[in-house]
Formats: structure tokens, sequence, C-alpha cells
């Protein structure tokens, strides 16, 4: 965007959802979660991401700003939507959520951060949202007040930034923007039954909505999206070199400039769109690092026979 226009201001808005659950328990058959925030566990790798993200800061000149969930609940546009999600909640947790049909919006208990995970003991009344703890009993979240309590499921999450998004772009008053992109797992029928549809039955117009950009996929050898989590977990990624699923390794092995082999990759779904709208699998990139590697090998070589 900017190549095309040098006076156009563009930044790259990571929105980090440290609301999603790191652990969860079962209490009187009720499934409880705490979030990423709330276990301290959102900052054991934080670090990593801001290296990559200034790493590529200092490439492109693009620069990027951060912004946790309790400051995307603070703009003004979340009460309005939170408030018609609750008075469409009948209609819309069908949709969103088919087996409970709750609203998964959820509070994390203020002394300990137990939520519930499924909305089960979760109440919406008026403005207020009642919520238990097993803990320490029920406590009532006011969602113009204290929109900055707020956790969503997936889906919700994905509705309500969506719209919010709308509502930023129609705002006279904003400066700037927002284009979303995400990956293309969200992409088809997610969007048109778990987006648009609920997005017009609370009375948004569609064509509001911004426009999304779907990032490829990158896939494991049974053709499944590569888990980030559970399947790294329990070792099911054992026959991977460890740099392709672990940063650390790949910045001790191979040093921070390989990540240049994934910038020169998504450069070139820009320039050549139609591999802009497929999947890759993870062993692409493996031979990619693999052509890095003996690039970077044989210049080593020709400089060493120069000196000589």
């Amino acid at each position: 965007m900017k190549e095309i226009n040098p006076n156009l201001n563009v930044k790259v808005l990571f929105e980090v959802v440290d609301t999603a659950p790191s652990e969860t328990i079962e209490i009187n058959g009720v499934k409880y979660q705490r979030s990423l925030k709330n276990t301290g566990k959102i900052n054991n790798n934080f670090n990593d991401y801001m290296e990559i993200l200034d790493y590529f800061k200092a490439i492109d000149n693009v620069d990027y700003l951060i912004r946790f969930q309790s400051e995307f609940n603070k703009q003004p546009y979340i009460y309005p939507i939170v408030k018609k999600l609750i008075e469409k909640q009948d209609d819309i947790s069908k949709i969103l959520d088919p087996k409970y049909k709750n609203l998964r919006v959820r509070v994390a208990c203020p002394f300990c951060g137990l939520a519930d995970k499924n909305s089960l003991t979760t109440k919406f009344v008026g403005e207020n949202i009642y919520s238990y703890c097993p803990e320490h009993g029920e406590y009532i979240t006011n969602i113009k007040n204290q929109s900055d309590k707020l956790e969503y499921n997936t889906p919700v999450r994905n509705l309500v930034r969506a719209i919010a998004y709308g509502m930023h772009n129609m705002d006279e008053n904003q400066e700037y923007q927002i284009m979303r992109i995400t990956g293309s797992d969200y992409a088809g029928f997610y969007q048109e039954e778990l987006l648009y549809k609920p997005a017009a039955l609370l009375g948004f117009p569609v064509n509001n909505l911004p426009s999304i950009l779907y990032t490829p996929l990158v896939l494991d050898w049974s053709g499944a999206k590569l888990s980030k989590s559970l399947y790294v977990k329990e070792g099911d990624y054992s026959d991977l070199p460890a740099y392709l699923i672990n940063y650390e390794y790949l910045k001790n092995s191979k040093g921070i400039e390989a990540l240049d082999v994934i910038h020169n990759i998504t450069d070139e779904w820009i320039e050549k769109p139609y591999l802009l709208f497929r999947n890759y699998s993870i062993y692409y990139f493996k031979k990619e690092f693999e052509e890095y590697e003996k690039s970077n090998i044989h210049q080593h070589k020709t400089k060493v026979y120069k000196k000589d």
C-alpha cells in the first residue's frame, strides 16, 4: 500500500487475544477457565513476538501498534454491540453456540480469575452480566461502565471485532481505516454463517463490515492446519525440525536473519497474487529454509576464497 502511495500512513495493528483460555477445570459439572492474562502465560513468549515485529518493521519501514483485549473493549463501539447481543441473545446464541445455545460472553472472577467457559451459570439482565464463581460467589458487571472486563469465545469475538471495525471505519472522527487480516480458516462457510448472518440479525449493514484479507494456512502432513499448541505439546510433530515449530530454535540454530525466508515468501504472495489464494504445507517452508541454508554456505565459501 505504501509503494502505491508513499504518502499513505500504513500501520499493522496487532490485536492480542490475552483472554484466550490458558487452563480449564471442571467444578460441579461446570467448566471454568483462566485466561492467558490471568495466569500470566501471555508473557511467556511475548518478547519473541516483539522481536519478530521489530525485525520486519526494520525491513519494511512499516510501524505497528499492539492492543490488548481490555483496550479493544474500551472503545465506545463495544457497549452498543454487546447491548444488542444481549437483546438478541436467543437468536444469536442458537447460531454461535449450537451445542449449549448460550451467549458466550464471559467475565473472570475479580479474585481468582475463573470464568464460566460455556456461560452455563451466566445471566444477562438489561445492561448487567451476572457471573458466578464457585469459590467467591456471584459478581455483577455493567457492560457500559466495565466493558474492559469482557471476554468472548471465538465466534462471538469474531463478530464483535468485525462490527467494531465497521463502526470505526464509518466514524468520521477517526483518522484511519481498518482492514482485517486473518487466516483463511475463517473464510467461506464460517463467515457466511457466523459473521454475516448474525451481523444482519443485529441490524448492522453487512456491506459496512471491513474488508478481510485471508492469509494462506500452513498445513501439516495430514492436510490439517498446523497446530500452534495441541499437537506440538503431544509430540505429534517430532519428525519435523524443531526450528519449523519453535521460534527459539529457529533463532538459535539459524540466526534471526532466517526470518528473511518467511518475509520473502509473503512478499511473493503480494507480487504474484495467485500464490496468496492457496495453502502451504509445512514441508514447503522446510524446503525454502534448506535452500536458504545452501545459499548462505555458498556465499560464505565464496567470501573465504576471495579473501585468501
